[in-house]
């Protein structure tokens, strides 16, 4: 049994064996006690530390595997992993991600996997934020970020077709949202609205990112406006591995 202490009172909490071999481990990775090539202790012998079923063990260290922290060798032991290489990344949404990555002199690609008009439930859910009248459609656009040959995010855009008439037709040039706004004239674009939150992959975006469902996935909301003409012309959700990227917040003007 745990206490964990708010304010003045105390609340008992309750820790199977399972995380509590799980955490233990994973911090023994974080101080260094373990480190890079290291062989984890045998499930019998974190089963007898913690006094704990060896199904448990197994099961902490199952875990560890699909956190991407450990990785098995048959017959031979769990191995700590090295660490995967972060991305520093400021989260704003007035400059674009190839930008970004250039800037850096990060390889990257970006691959459209989506590019058709929204449906039904994201047409409601965005019609009053991009401002849509009775006729307007949304064209959605989703892009797989592969940085290093590792997929690292999938950004998707929501668009008012009624501003770019023929998107439909030239959807090939969309890898660049940002590149697409500014080559019809729209260059002084900026964000507003930003929110970051997390959430856990469905089935499709964890086969997108190459992701396990232990892997939380960072939320990037942002809506793209030209501030020469005050209008809307996208809202974004961007969906980042949480284990590829170091983010930065920075104050936007």
């Amino acid at each position: 049994m745990y206490y964990i202490t708010y304010g003045n009172e105390v609340d008992e909490v309750e820790i199977s064996k399972e995380t509590l071999i799980r955490t233990s481990v994973h911090e023994m990775i974080l101080t260094g006690e373990l480190q890079y090539g290291d062989r984890l202790p045998s499930e019998n012998q974190l089963a007898d530390k913690y006094q704990a079923k060896r199904i448990d063990a197994r099961n902490a260290l199952v875990q560890l595997e699909k956190m991407g922290i450990v990785h098995s060798m048959q017959g031979v032991g769990r191995f700590v992993n090295e660490p995967l290489p972060t991305i520093d990344f400021t989260v704003t949404g007035a400059t674009s991600f190839s930008h970004k990555m250039e800037e850096q002199n990060i390889p990257y690609e970006s691959k459209i996997i989506f590019a058709d008009y929204a449906n039904t439930k994201e047409h409601e859910d965005y019609r009053a934020y991009l401002n849509l009248q009775d006729e307007d459609k949304i064209f959605k656009v989703s892009r797989l970020r592969i940085v290093d040959g590792l997929p690292c995010a999938i950004h998707i855009s929501y668009i008012k077709e009624s501003i770019f008439p023929k998107i439909n037709e030239e959807k090939d040039q969309l890898t660049s949202v940002y590149s697409y706004f500014e080559a019809k004239g729209f260059n002084h674009l900026v964000s507003k609205e930003r929110t970051l939150s997390a959430q856990f992959a469905t089935l499709e975006e964890m086969e997108q990112l190459d992701c396990s469902e232990l892997v939380p996935l960072l939320v990037f909301e942002t809506g793209t406006y030209d501030k020469k003409e005050n209008q809307v012309l996208e809202k974004v959700k961007i969906l980042y591995r949480s284990d590829l990227f170091k983010h930065q917040l920075s104050d936007e003007r």
